[in-house]
C-alpha cells in the first residue's frame, strides 16, 4: 500500500507542479536526479499549500531548494496571519523513511541564522525575498511553523525528535512562538485525494443537546467536545476559513486566554467562550437518535467557519502541546445552511458574525472614571486630547494622545521591567482588570495631566532616535533596535529625573534634551549584555521573558552610575 501511495503522490505532484517548480539548476543532471530533485521540491511547494491558500504557481514559487539553501528547502510568509512557514522535504520512494539527523541540525541551524538575519549564509532563492523576511522578523507577534515534508514516516528517532524539541523548548520558553509539523505519507495521500486547496470540505459533525431554526432558514446549533473541533482543524487546517474576513491570528493574548481556558478551566469552556458559527452548502440530519435532541449526528457539505476562527486553531494548539481538558472542555456551535438562502446572505452573515458586539479590553478601561479624570484634566492643564474609546479620534501628535500611548509610557516609566515587557508583548494584560494591579499601578488617583504627557513625549522621543539608529545598523543590533525599543525606553525612564514630573514649573524641556544621548547609550549597552549572557538567544523570544528582562536591566543598570527615579505609579 505503501508504494501505490507514494505512485499516487508523484503523480499528483507532476500534474500540479510540472509547469511552476524552476527546475533550471538542474538542468545538466541525469533523469534520476533530476526527478528526486522536483518531487523534493514540489513536495515542499505542497507542504506550503497545507498551511496557506496559495495557488501551486504561488507554492511553487516559495520554494528555495537548491545548493546554499541552508537547510530551509521552501518559506512563505503569511502577512495577515503573521506567521511564516518554514519547510524542509524529503522524497522517499519507499514510503518507510525518515529525516535523519544531520537534516534535522542543518533545519534547526538554518532557521537559528534567519532569525539573526545571517542573509549570507542563504542562496539568492531565500535571499530575494530578504525584504519580506525581514518585515515579518521584525513583527513582535510573528510566529513560525517548521514542516518537515516527507513521503515516509512522521515517527523521528530519538536523536532527530531532541534536536527539534530543543529548539521548541529555547524558542518557547515565554510563550509560544515556534510550532512544528511532520506531514508525511498518509497527510501527503489525504491531500491529493481530497484536491487540497480547491475541493469542499464535508465531514460529520455529533451535536449534544442539539436544536434547530427553521424559519426564515435552516440552521441548527448545539455542543461538541473541543477535541472534536481540534480534528477538524488537524484535517482541513486553515481551509476551514475560507470565507472568513480573517485566518487564525496565530498566538494573540485572546487565544492565548482560550488555551489557558481549555487547561485550567475546561468544565467552564462553554460559558466564557463565543463558540463556533459555519456556514454550510448543506445541513442534513441523519436517522441515528432521530427521536432524541440529547445527541444527534449531522452530515455537512461545503463547511466554511465564518466567525470562531481563533477558538478552532486556539483549540487546535492545545490538542497539539498534548494537553488535557480536550474531551472535558464543550464548545457552542452553529451550522446554518445556504440551501434556499438569498444571494448575499453568507457575506452578510459573514460580516455581522465578525463585527456585531466584539469587545475588547480597552473597551472596559473606557469606563474608569480615572480614565474620565484624566481626559479632563489634560484638556484643562495642558489643552491636549486625550483619546480612550476605540473609534474616536486619534489626536494628531502635537495635540494629544491615546490611552494606548499613556499605557505603553507609564509602564515603561515604571521601575518594575515587567511592565515595560507586557507594554511590549501583551498589552491586553495591562488592562485586563481596572480594579487590581498592573492596570492600577498605572492608573490611579496620584497620576495627573503632566505624568502622562510628559511620559508619552519621552517615548515618542525614544522612539524617533531608535528609528534612526535601525536606518544605520543591521543583523542582531537592528532587531535589538525594534525588538527592544520597550526596554530601551524603560532603561531611558531610569536615567532621567522624575521626581518633580508632575509639577508644571519643573523644566522639563531641559530633561527632554538628553533624551536621544540616553537613548544611544542605553541602546549601546543593552546590545552589549545581550552579546555577553544571550547571544543565542532568540531576541523576540528574548523580549518576551520577564525573568531575563529583569536580569538585562540589572546587567545594564550595574554598569552605570543612573539616578534611577522612575515614576512607580504609586
Amino acid at each position: 500500500m505503501k508504494r501505490l501511495w507514494v505512485r499516487h503522490i508523484r503523480e499528483a505532484l507532476h500534474t500540479g507542479f510540472a509547469e511552476h517548480i524552476d527546475m533550471s539548476d538542474y538542468a545538466k543532471a541525469s533523469d534520476s536526479v533530476r526527478e528526486k530533485s522536483f518531487l523534493s521540491r514540489s513536495l515542499a511547494a505542497l507542504a506550503v499549500q497545507r498551511f496557506t491558500e496559495l495557488s501551486a504557481a504561488e507554492a511553487a514559487a516559495t520554494v528555495v531548494d537548491g545548493t546554499g539553501d541552508n537547510g530551509i528547502d521552501a518559506i512563505a510568509i503569511d502577512p495577515l496571519q503573521r506567521r511564516v512557514i518554514l519547510v524542509q522535504s524529503k522524497w522517499d520512494g519507499s514510503g518507510d523513511g525518515s529525516l535523519g539527523l544531520g537534516d534535522s541540525r542543518h533545519f534547526t541551524a538554518g532557521f537559528r541564522d534567519l532569525l539573526d538575519t545571517k542573509f549570507d549564509r542563504f542562496n539568492a532563492r531565500l535571499r530575494a525575498q530578504e525584504e519580506k523576511i525581514t518585515e515579518a522578523l521584525d513583527d513582535v507577534n510573528v510566529t513560525f511553523i517548521l514542516v518537515v515534508a516527507t513521503t515516509g514516516r512522521t515517527d523521528l528517532a530519538a536523536p532527530s525528535s531532541a534536536v527539534f524539541s530543543d529548539l521548541l523548548e529555547e524558542m518557547n520558553e515565554s510563550q509560544q512562538v515556534v510550532s512544528m509539523e511532520i506531514l508525511g505519507l498518509s497527510d501527503f495521500h489525504s491531500f491529493i485525494s481530497e484536491g487540497l486547496g480547491g475541493s469542499r470540505i464535508d465531514f460529520n459533525a455529533q451535536l449534544e443537546n442539539w436544536g434547530t431554526v427553521s424559519e426564515p432558514y435552516e440552521a441548527y446549533y448545539g455542543v461538541v467536545t473541543a477535541s472534536s473541533v481540534a480534528n477538524w482543524y488537524e484535517h482541513f487546517g486553515d481551509r476551514l476559513f475560507s470565507q472568513n474576513i480573517r485566518k487564525a491570528l496565530g498566538n494573540t493574548s485572546v487565544n492565548e486566554a482560550v488555551s489557558q481556558t481549555i487547561i485550567k478551566d475546561p468544565q467552564h469552556f462553554w460559558y466564557f467562550n463565543n463558540g463556533v458559527t459555519a456556514l454550510c452548502e448543506s445541513v442534513k440530519k441523519t436517522a441515528r437518535g432521530a427521536a432524541s435532541r440529547t445527541f444527534g449526528d449531522f452530515s455537512l457539505t461545503g463547511v466554511s467557519i465564518v466567525n470562531g476562527a481563533q477558538t478552532v486553531a486556539s483549540i487546535h494548539q492545545a490538542a497539539h502541546r498534548g494537553e488535557a481538558g480536550l474531551d472535558e472542555a464543550r464548545v457552542w456551535v452553529r451550522f446554518i445552511s445556504l440551501e434556499g438562502c438569498p444571494e448575499g446572505f453568507a457575506t452578510a452573515v459573514t460580516r455581522a458574525t465578525n463585527t456585531q458586539n466584539t469587545v475588547e479590553t480597552r473597551d472596559f478601561v473606557s469606563l474608569d472614571p480615572e480614565q474620565g479624570r484624566l481626559c479632563t484634566e489634560l484638556v484643562l492643564s495642558l489643552k491636549k486630547t486625550y483619546s480612550i474609546k476605540r473609534g474616536e479620534p486619534v489626536p494628531s501628535p502635537e495635540h494629544g494622545c491615546t490611552v494606548v500611548d499613556a499605557t505603553v509610557a507609564l509602564a515603561c516609566a515604571n521601575r518594575e521591567p515587567s511592565l515595560a515587557v507586557m507594554a511590549k508583548s501583551r498589552m491586553g494584560s495591562l488592562w485586563e482588570s481596572t480594579e487590581k494591579p498592573p492596570y492600577r499601578t498605572l492608573f490611579n488617583p496620584t497620576v495627573g495631566p503632566y505624568r502622562i504627557w510628559r511620559c508619552v513625549e519621552v517615548m515618542r522621543e525614544v522612539d524617533a532616535t531608535l528609528t534612526r539608529l535601525r536606518g544605520q545598523l543591521d543583523g542582531r543590533p537592528r532587531s535589538i533596535c525594534l525588538q527592544g525599543n520597550r526596554l530601551v525606553l524603560h532603561l531611558v525612564f531610569r536615567e532621567l529625573d522624575l521626581q518633580r514630573i508632575e509639577d508644571p514649573e519643573y523644566d522639563w524641556p531641559s530633561e527632554m534634551k538628553r533624551v536621544p544621548e540616553l537613548t544611544e547609550q542605553s541602546l549601546t549597552a543593552l546590545t552589549k549584555s545581550i552579546d555577553d549572557t544571550y547571544s543565542t538567544n532568540y531576541l523576540t523570544s528574548l523580549f518576551k521573558n520577564i525573568t531575563k528582562c529583569r536580569d538585562l536591566v540589572q546587567k545594564v543598570r550595574s554598569g552605570k552610575d543612573g539616578i534611577d527615579r522612575g515614576v512607580d505609579g504609586s
